[in-house]
């Protein structure tokens, strides 16, 4: 049994646009709840291990990223933040479309599974940063910032847009997914109040991540929608 950071992991083939790409994710995320490192952050600030499972938001927020146009060798690439990488697929994505990227997240293990899973991609490592998104980095101004499944608590909304609104470098965007959850209802209007300029996009895909080995389970619908955050004035 292949051990990475502590834990048991599988690995999971998911398509996206035309390509497939291949995540390291430990095989029980339901174990780590156990683990006495979690407790102890749980204690602090109700922190869970959210990150070690590839939700819904992620798999159509990567389809959005793999229509963008691909960066020609030897022109600038544009910086692109991943906030809450979780497994890192949409980080991923980006970057086998020629984008510098950045992830991030607020769980080391995160970061180094993300990082594994570029490499098992052979693609370059990214820049992994632990970031909280309810405090502020002067040195971080990316063209794009993409985040997925991060407004799963209603907590969780005003913290999301003022990072946008903080960090989005003039002119970028932002593309911030969720699967419909009731809770991110009120983001547009936050993020208005935050000073952005929303367009809410419905997504859906067919299928989701397939184990390498084993039984493929049964294709299911995965939809979810997109807020499109740019500055406003």
């Amino acid at each position: 049994m292949e051990i990475f950071r502590g834990y048991p992991v599988q690995r999971l083939r998911v398509p996206v646009g035309a390509q497939d790409f291949t995540l390291i994710a430990p095989r029980d995320p339901q174990h780590l709840l156990d683990d006495p490192r979690v407790a102890a952050r749980f204690a602090a600030d109700e922190y869970m291990p959210y990150w070690a499972t590839l939700w819904p938001a992620a798999l159509v927020l990567a389809d959005a990223v793999a229509d963008w146009p691909t960066v020609p060798p030897g022109r600038p690439a544009p910086r692109v933040l991943e906030l809450g990488c979780g497994l890192g697929l949409v980080g991923l994505v980006a970057a086998a479309r020629g984008y510098d990227v950045v992830i991030s997240d607020y769980d080391d293990d995160a970061l180094a599974f993300a990082c594994g899973s570029a490499q098992e991609n052979g693609l370059p490592v990214p820049t992994a940063r632990r970031i909280d998104w309810r405090r502020s980095y002067a040195d971080l101004k990316p063209d794009r910032i993409l985040a997925a499944d991060v407004l799963y608590e209603a907590r969780n909304l005003e913290p999301i847009a003022r990072f946008v609104a903080a960090h989005l470098a003039a002119g970028g965007e932002a593309l911030v997914s969720d699967a419909n959850r009731a809770p991110a209802d009120g983001f547009p209007a936050v993020a208005a109040a935050a000073g952005l300029r929303v367009v809410v996009e419905p997504r859906s895909r067919p299928g989701g991540a397939r184990p390498e080995h084993g039984d493929a389970p049964a294709d299911r619908w995965v939809t979810g929608r997109i807020f499109r955050l740019t500055r406003a004035g």
